[in-house]
């Protein structure tokens, strides 16, 4: 496959693109490679810190809520008893973490209680709950003091919660209940709303309160928070969590038991990767923006010069020498290219002036031509001039055709075919430009190196040499009319070679009134006509015989001398051979031609191929088409056509259709031709066709063309001479139909001649003969 060529210009363009671009993608990888890493312990620090924070101020918490339960107590002692748990009420509806706040006896059972507006038609039935087996109840130190408890059974929801509980001097506790989750985002409002997301995990590990609001489930960290405890504290292992990595981190809470876990994407997830990600792509963007309009600009400026020195280049081509002197160019190879090309043009100028100073002193008549236009001559030497009289001015740019030079100008095709046929000698008549004819002889045409498009052309008169030959030729008829008085002698033998054919002539007309088929006539005269030359190539070496026999009888009485001996048994084996090639010849033809009589005269079954027996017909009929402008093609496969059937029938059909043709459709035509062409049709069976390009049929004559007595054809040139009965036509439709199992179609157009196809099994179906001495329906009546 051939490689797409760019240019040099598009090369360099590419080449700077790439070379930015891979600049860049190294650039920004290792920008990548590094920067990744370090946003990652940053972000691992900052979570940390932030989760640092967050313990850190719930650390106060403690000393908070017991300030506020120790003022709550201090107001419960001052008010009336009917009026602290609307004192209670109002604590809750201040409170934005507090969800329930009660005060216990000694006796550890609810004496007051304070609820949400919601639920404060449940206080009377939750009025003297004990509690005094709770956990909070019995984690109070016995003095002042307070005690939380992460997992507190609340006796307001049922459900574990946050609380804190503080004893005052009488003995009394008072108790609030805290929402984990307003308690932790409360702090985080104040740690900072773009703070990380948290977790609080509780004394039993599980998740208490997460710092987003509409957080999604709360994941199982106890793997984690154990392989977070036996990692150093630099070095938090990623938490996998809902299909992603994060970074984590934690912070502990000793006094509410709790732990912080903090977490923040990683990866290609971390909010900065992704920002230095847009940023490395839109720098890249910028780089290959600025590097397209570089590589165009630079391009364009290395590529001029190159362009002007093949521009020179092409001049240096065209001829059009010397050059004129190249702008320098900044750089070193164009300026020591468009030196070499210089000096190579001047090279050129010299061999083009050395190559025509040896074409003009040629002796031969040479010319330079274009194939591609008409043959105009690019080149005359001084020999072509002084043969055909022609100024090289006059001829240069020309055609032989427009000076004139050919009797009858020949056609594009067939100078195309000689010039494809490659260099080859040729004689033929040209003329001078004083109309005087001259008999050359061309040599060429010889293509020009380097061209595709340049031939040279050498010519030579032979009139000179041609008259000569004529003396020459003229000495030999008068030798050979000597030789002629010689052969009288062999005349006897003549007269023997004459009786066979004499013979074989008899024995064909006995073979044609045994077997009533007058046709036979035109195969004997084929035969006669075959023969002819071997036997008068046979006579020929007789004569030449005699000849040296009478050499060798003069010798003899001279004195015989070894010489005159082999030059006696040379004569006589040259002349046997020969008369008995001509012999063997004379032998073949008429095995070749028995077959074909012994097919036609008997109505024999037998395998065969049809390319041989329709070759062996068309040989028979041809020497019939002698002297006339018609002829006979056969166009079939040598071997594949094998029929188990009757060659004689298929040869009489065969020679019944060419004698058709022939008489009706070539009548009065100066040419004709008859195709035979054959194969396997789909069907499996054999076609064969016999088409001519004669007058054709009428097409209100087709219908009953192979009806008794129907006439053949009727055109322009139909034949004016003797005409058959009519039956040739239907004997041969009968005989395809009968006896060889097949059918014979015709197709016709007035004007444009006509096809007979006949459509043959591979086998024909048994003979029906009606018995007796009937004839096959093949044979002529």
């Amino acid at each position: 496959m051939k490689p797409h060529a760019w240019r040099l210009a598009d090369h360099l363009t590419a080449l700077l693109l790439v070379a930015m671009l891979v600049s860049s993608a190294l650039a920004g990888g290792a920008l990548l490679l590094y920067r990744i890493p370090e946003i990652g312990r940053q972000g691992q620090a900052l979570l940390q810190r932030e989760v640092d924070g967050m313990a850190a101020r719930l650390v106060l918490l403690p000393q908070t809520v017991e300030g506020q339960l120790a003022q709550v107590g201090m107001l419960l002692d001052q008010v009336p008893a009917g009026q602290a748990d609307s004192l209670l009420d109002t604590s809750i509806d201040n409170a934005q973490v507090a969800v329930a706040m009660y005060r216990l006896g000694p006796d550890g059972r609810i004496q007051q209680l304070g609820l949400p507006r919601a639920q404060r038609d449940r206080r009377a039935a939750l009025l003297g709950r004990d509690l005094s087996r709770s956990r909070l109840f019995a984690s109070l130190p016995g003095g002042a003091g307070m005690a939380w408890d992460g997992g507190h059974l609340s006796p307001v929801s049922g459900a574990p919660t946050l609380a804190a509980a503080v004893r005052d001097r009488q003995g009394h506790a008072i108790v609030v209940e805290l929402s984990a989750e307003a308690l932790v985002r409360t702090v985080a409002l104040v740690v900072g709303g773009d703070a990380a997301p948290m977790w609080v995990v509780g004394p039993g590990g599980d998740v208490v309160a997460h710092t987003v609001a509409g957080a999604p489930d709360r994941p199982d960290l106890q793997a984690w928070l154990q392989a977070a405890a036996a990692a150093p504290a630099a070095a938090a292992p990623v938490l996998r969590w809902d299909g992603r990595a994060w970074l984590a981190a934690v912070a502990a809470v000793p006094a509410l038991g709790w732990r912080i876990v903090g977490r923040m994407p990683s990866g290609l997830d971390h909010p900065q990767v992704r920002q230095l990600l847009v940023y490395n792509g839109l720098a890249v963007a910028a780089s290959l923006l600025a590097a397209i309009v570089m590589a165009l600009l630079w391009a364009r400026r290395m590529g001029r010069p190159l362009q002007q020195t093949v521009a020179r280049a092409r001049r240096a081509m065209a001829g059009e020498l010397p050059l004129a002197p190249a702008q320098r160019s900044t750089v070193v190879e164009f300026n020591q290219l468009a030196q070499e090309i210089e000096a190579m043009a001047v090279v050129l100028h010299e061999r083009e002036l050395s190559w025509q100073s040896i074409f003009d002193a040629a002796p031969l008549a040479m010319g330079v031509s274009d194939t591609r236009d008409a043959m105009r001559l690019l080149a005359v030497n001084a020999a072509w001039c002084r043969d055909f009289g022609f100024a090289r001015e006059e001829a240069v740019g020309r055609s032989p055709v427009e000076l004139g030079m050919f009797a009858e100008p020949p056609t594009r095709e067939a100078m195309d075919a000689v010039i494809a046929a490659g260099p080859v000698q040729t004689e033929l008549r040209l003329l001078r430009r004083d109309r005087q004819e001259l008999l050359i002889v061309m040599f060429g045409p010889h293509p020009v190196p380097g061209s595709d498009r340049e031939v040279i052309w050498a010519s030579m008169d032979i009139g000179p040499l041609r008259q000569a030959e004529h003396a020459v030729r003229e000495l030999n008829q008068q030798l050979e009319a000597r030789v002629a008085q010689r052969t009288e002698a062999l005349a006897g033998t003549h007269a023997a070679l004459t009786q066979t054919v004499e013979q074989l002539r008899l024995a064909q007309a006995e073979l044609v009134h045994a077997e009533k088929m007058a046709a036979l006539g035109a195969l004997v005269a084929g035969i006669a006509h075959e023969l002819q030359t071997p036997l008068g190539n046979s006579l020929l070496a007789l004569g030449s015989l005699v000849e040296v026999l009478e050499c060798f009888q003069q010798a003899s009485q001279a004195g015989l001398r070894r010489a005159d001996l082999q030059t006696f048994l040379a004569g006589v084996e040259e002349g046997a051979e020969i008369a008995e090639r001509s012999l063997r010849r004379a032998a073949d033809l008429v095995q070749n031609f028995k077959q074909v009589a012994v097919d036609q005269t008997s109505a024999q079954r037998r395998p065969f191929e049809l390319h041989a027996v329709v070759r062996d017909m068309a040989a028979s009929l041809r020497p019939g088409l002698a002297g006339t402008p018609y002829a006979i093609d056969v166009e079939l496969p040598a071997s594949g056509l094998l029929l188990d059937s009757y060659p004689g029938a298929l040869g009489q059909t065969l020679g019944q259709l060419v004698h058709n043709a022939v008489l009706h459709g070539f009548a009065g035509r100066d040419h004709g031709r008859v195709h035979i062409t054959g194969g396997r049709g789909e069907d499996g069976q054999v076609w064969l066709r016999v088409a001519d390009d004669g007058w054709g049929i009428a097409a209100e004559r087709l219908a009953g063309l192979f009806d008794p007595f129907a006439a053949g054809r009727a055109g322009p040139g139909t034949s004016t001479g003797p005409r058959g009965a009519g039956l040739g036509l239907y004997i041969a439709a009968n005989a395809v139909a009968t006896l060889l199992g097949g059918r014979l179609t015709v197709h016709s157009t007035q004007g444009q001649g006509a096809c007979f196809e006949l459509r043959l099994p591979d086998s024909a179906p048994g003979r029906r003969s009606a018995g007796g001495d009937t004839p096959a329906p093949w044979q002529p009546a």
